[in-house]
């Protein structure tokens, strides 16, 4: 039973999360710039003109929400996400803003448990909250996310219009990807129906909790013909469940990892994006029961659009590993990426940019939560 302590430090919080908003936002809207749109895939507009005409308006909001920040709760700002927040990424956010002190915890599949919890138990709780329209459906549906219209900072309403929620901010994109090692295979097929052959017998590998990268072939097939197709290569003995599938296709023991992005700069690796993929922009946003909101949309803001710190992101390679950030950025923005992480944006483009491509939104949410829980009951009864 959650303490009467608990449930005033709450409600105080909650309270402070709209006055966020309040705060900046009434001017907003009248002089909001018009975005010289591009059409980036099906989903995403980009506005080439975002650093232009709309980053100007979002950093004078950072400078107001700075001051509030730095003058709630000791200037303390709690960040709880699968992994904890690097050192080096909480430096270049206290170059900008030095007087606000960083906490932050991983939890990994946790990470709801430990928020739920918090909320519960009176404890404070994170500022910001994380992840994709599926990965934050509970969240998200229990209340968790502040009613936030992210344009009155100044962001492009072509942001936030094609996912369905003005709370989540996009900061980042990500979708499966094909890695293969070109020691054993000279290509690999981009229609996930052609791996159901005697050819693929014992190279194709994924990780048990990575059911979900065939839901965007449920979401163009069904979620009777996904099934099928899972319950196939698992029969043929083509598809190998396997929490090590990562270093065993390094070692040359399969052919092709059904995962993500790629961790080195490996020659023997190559990464490709593949027809009927699932995709899905990352979101930050305010908790509702945030003690320092003003503190989680300075770190959202930043986090997402700030220029030196996606230079930074894009060709330090501490941080090749990172999500591409949100495409709807401008193109030169991309243009800068190097190493590591140009390796991985190049295969998100193509998933990006593919007509066969599904995108999680609000409309689809539920029926893609559908076929993520029908292929990993397939994958954890193995």
């Amino acid at each position: 039973m959650q303490s009467r302590m608990g449930a005033r430090r709450i409600g105080s919080a909650t309270l402070a999360a709209t006055m966020v908003v309040t705060a900046f936002g009434a001017s907003a809207a009248a002089q909001a710039p018009a975005c010289e749109a591009v059409q980036v895939g099906t989903a995403v507009i980009r506005c080439e003109n975002f650093y232009t005409d709309f980053w100007p308006v979002i950093n004078e909001k950072l400078d107001a929400l700075y001051e509030e920040a730095r003058n709630t709760d000791g200037g303390n700002l709690v960040i709880w996400d699968w992994y904890p927040r690097s050192e080096k990424e909480i430096a270049a956010f206290n170059a900008r803003f030095p007087d606000i002190n960083v906490e932050t915890q991983g939890f990994e599949f946790q990470l709801s448990d430990a928020i739920i919890t918090a909320d519960q138990t009176g404890q404070r709780n994170t500022d910001v909250v994380s992840g994709s329209i599926t990965s934050m459906t509970q969240m998200y549906d229990q209340g968790y996310w502040a009613d936030i219209d992210w344009t009155e900072y100044g962001v492009p309403a072509e942001f936030t219009a094609p996912w369905g929620y003005s709370e989540l901010l996009p900061d980042s994109f990500n979708s499966p990807l094909l890695v293969s090692n070109v020691t054993k295979v000279e290509s690999v097929p981009t229609n996930l129906e052609d791996f159901a052959s005697e050819d693929w017998v014992g190279e194709l590998g994924v990780v048990s909790w990575l059911g979900q990268n065939f839901s965007g072939y449920g979401m163009a097939n069904g979620e009777e013909a996904m099934t099928g197709l899972i319950t196939e290569l698992l029969d043929m003995g083509v598809l190998q469940i396997s929490d090590e599938a990562g270093s065993l296709l390094s070692a040359g023991d399969l052919s092709v990892n059904f995962g993500g992005q790629v961790f080195s700069e490996n020659p023997d690796l190559a990464l490709q994006g593949f027809d009927q993929a699932n995709a899905y922009a990352q979101f930050s946003g305010v908790n509702a029961k945030a003690t320092n909101p003003a503190g989680a949309a300075l770190w959202a803001l930043w986090y997402a659009y700030d220029p030196d710190w996606l230079t930074t992101r894009l060709t330090d390679p501490e941080f090749a590993t990172s999500s591409m950030p949100y495409p709807g950025l401008p193109s030169s923005t991309f243009e800068q990426t190097t190493g590591l992480a140009r390796i991985n944006q190049d295969a998100f483009t193509q998933v990006l940019e593919s007509p066969t491509t599904t995108f999680e939104t609000a409309e689809n949410r539920d029926q893609f939560n559908a076929l993520i829980d029908a292929a990993n009951g397939i994958f954890y009864s193995q």
